[in-house]
């Protein structure tokens, strides 16, 4: 934890549905409002699917 900063990420899993990765994207909170986490959360999670998928895993 980091005064000032937020953070927003997901798990990435492998073929036995097990998280072995994350992805995120971090900023200060004057850039990831409280407003923005819903958005952000959902682009992250987003791409760790595809990111879950590319490398043959389930979600």
């Amino acid at each position: 934890h980091a005064l000032g900063l937020r953070c927003v990420a997901a798990c990435i899993y492998d073929e036995h549905h097990e998280a072995f990765a994350a992805i995120s994207i971090s900023g200060p909170v004057s850039r990831i409002t409280d407003d923005r986490v819903t958005e952000l959360g959902a682009l992250v999670i987003k791409a760790a699917k595809e990111v879950t998928l590319a490398y043959g895993g389930v979600r």
